[in-house]
């Protein structure tokens, strides 16, 4: 079983690595506080299953030299990461039933002595609920937009360390909602948001989808910021050009509408950015020091 395992993880590529490692703290976590899970017994057999899969799967089909199952090896996981949120939404709160939305709004009010997300308000209309929500949507698109830029240039050594630093991003977020749940905004204060949030042409659309795929108790911090930004930083050091000319903007907008749209507090927002940066820079670093200086250029 060792020497299977040691053969198995040689095929393993920096992201594949951060995704085992993930199932299995979600699985011993599971284990640990079972009794505030309903079917944990079943929950832990799933992910078993699932680190078994990984094991088998990642090392076939990284034998595979057809061009179709390099794409699927090299983007599976991309495509995998709303199924991944989609598990993560069951264990929200798997350790607490508490959520500390109330300490993170005193943090706001200390700070701006106002909570943000009532004052903006004042600031909905049709035209900006459109932009901000189209902004806001546009995340999903962030990630295989930025592993496509290395991939367009082939250097699939980058494409390989960007979603190695976004995959820490997503899976440090998620452990934090589980240990640190919040609720948002637009579920903890949804009593006081009373402006009713209308666009033009799909705004409304997009807010009927974001209110059947959210979870309560994973805001902070804002993983949608946080893993843009990383993304961004990372971006910035390697395709400068297209750091600034396209993923700035989409940025700025995208830290914006999670406020905008109630999905955020400020707090989020912030804290989501610092680890973005600090991400996207400790990646930067290190991924040029391993890098010869003739790749990177």
């Amino acid at each position: 079983m060792i020497f299977y395992l040691s053969g198995s993880l040689k095929h393993f590529k920096l992201f594949d690595r951060n995704l085992l490692i993930f199932w299995c703290i979600l699985t011993a976590l599971i284990v640990l506080f079972n009794r505030n899970l309903e079917n944990a017994f079943l929950q832990v057999i799933l992910h078993i299953v699932l680190i078994g899969i990984l094991l088998v799967f990642i090392p076939w089909l990284d034998r595979r030299t057809e061009n179709y199952w390099v794409f699927i090896r090299n983007w599976y996981l991309i495509l995998a990461l709303p199924l991944l949120y989609y598990d993560v939404g069951s264990f929200l709160h798997l350790v607490t039933p508490n959520e500390f939305d109330p300490i993170l709004i005193a943090v706001e009010k200390h700070f701006f002595g106002i909570i943000p997300n009532l004052w903006i308000q004042a600031l909905v209309n049709p035209y900006l609920t459109e932009f901000m929500q189209i902004s806001y949507s546009i995340y999903w698109i962030t990630i295989p937009l930025g592993a496509a830029v290395f991939y367009y240039y082939k250097r699939l050594d980058l494409f390989e360390y960007l979603l190695y630093y976004v995959t820490i991003a997503f899976f440090l977020s998620y452990l934090i909602f589980i240990f640190f749940p919040v609720a948002g905004p637009r579920f903890f204060l949804a009593d006081q948001l009373t402006v009713k949030y209308e666009g033009l042409f799909i705004a409304d659309y997009l807010r009927d989808f974001m209110k059947q795929s959210g979870y309560r108790g994973g805001a902070f911090p804002s993983s949608h910021v946080g893993v843009a930004v990383t993304i961004l930083t990372f971006l910035w050091h390697f395709q400068s050009r297209v750091a600034k000319k396209m993923f700035l903007p989409l940025v700025i907008a995208l830290s914006l509408a999670t406020v905008y749209g109630q999905y955020h507090y400020v707090v989020d927002v912030i804290a989501g950015l610092t680890m973005g940066l600090c991400i996207g820079f400790w990646g930067a670093r290190k991924t040029r020091a391993k890098l010869s200086p003739a790749l990177l250029h």
